[in-house]
């Protein structure tokens, strides 16, 4: 039997491997998050072998499908579950896993790397050590809100960009330290302090110079030398936004601008303002301004 040195490491980035026995049928992998990971799958029923995941796992069970039953090896310890749509599981990166699936299923897996995580903790809960427990077949529904929010996001290809995955991922990696941990949390930043006129100024003014660029929340945060955590929870406190709402609104009211007043084509103004294809600028345009940017500029 292999030792834990010996047992195999599982990396989320890799879609083959003994864990599961097929490839995800939606990835986000073109999704330039950093540190988090999607996949969805359509599964058959499997067995994988004892193993550590690289990354801390969320593994959802799909809405609409049926319970189903499994048998879960975790540390040594078995734990039968009769899993019902849309509850989770959570295995820390590092932990000695195995289970049996009797049934195929449709699921979704969330992946944080250690390094992510660890970075959000240090950012917003003050202790020097968080040890993280293993759950299995638990009904959280914000769990299941964010893992849909962000199977959305992938399978529309991120019209708003990359910055509402990460904004999404930062928030759940708090909610998982608040639940799932030895020790809740002693001292999360929960204080109502805002961000000065000159701080949001600087944040404006650099989201207006790039916003051709796929814009990522630690680049909005670094303008003041701020973590992500407090970046987040200073900004929507002081604009009543939060980072990916404002930079969309930014977003919109550009390409507004360049329909009416430019011969630029849609596609142009697309990349113009930071978006990567047409069809998710058009649905995210629709959304803002309830109608086509074609349809708007016929207005005009």
């Amino acid at each position: 039997m292999p030792t834990k040195d010996q047992l195999p490491q599982i990396d989320m980035t890799h879609h083959t491997h003994p864990a599961l026995a097929d490839h995800p049928t939606l990835t986000s992998e073109q999704s330039g998050w950093n540190g988090i990971f999607f996949h969805h799958y359509d599964h058959p029923a499997h067995q994988s072998p004892t193993h550590q995941w690289m990354q801390h796992i969320i593994g959802i069970t799909g809405q609409g499908g049926h319970p189903v039953e499994s048998e879960h090896q975790v540390e040594g310890k078995l734990v039968n579950c009769y899993c019902q749509p849309g509850e989770m599981l959570f295995i820390p990166a590092g932990i000695n896993y195995s289970s049996l699936w009797h049934e195929a299923g449709e699921f979704s897996l969330l992946g944080f790397s250690p390094q992510f995580f660890e970075q959000v903790a240090h950012e917003s809960i003050r202790v020097k050590q968080i040890e993280l427990i293993p759950h299995i077949g638990i009904a959280d529904s914000l769990v299941q809100q964010i893992g849909l929010a962000l199977k959305g996001d992938v399978e529309t290809k991120h019209p708003a960009g990359r910055m509402f995955g990460e904004s999404l991922a930062t928030g759940l990696v708090i909610h998982l330290l608040k639940q799932y941990s030895v020790w809740q949390p002693r001292s999360l930043s929960d204080g109502t302090g805002c961000l000065s006129e000159h701080q949001l100024q600087k944040v404006f003014k650099y989201v207006q110079e790039h916003l051709e660029q796929d814009i990522a929340l630690s680049d909005m945060a670094g303008v003041l030398n701020l973590s992500q955590y407090h970046f987040c929870r200073l900004f929507k406190q002081s604009t009543g936004l939060a980072p990916h709402q404002y930079l969309t609104q930014c977003r919109i009211d550009r390409a507004k601008h360049l329909l009416q007043f430019t011969q630029l084509t849609i596609t142009e103004i697309t990349f113009a303002v930071g978006l990567n294809n047409h069809s998710s600028f058009t649905r995210l345009f629709r959304r803002y301004v309830g109608t086509t940017p074609k349809e708007f500029r016929a207005q005009l």
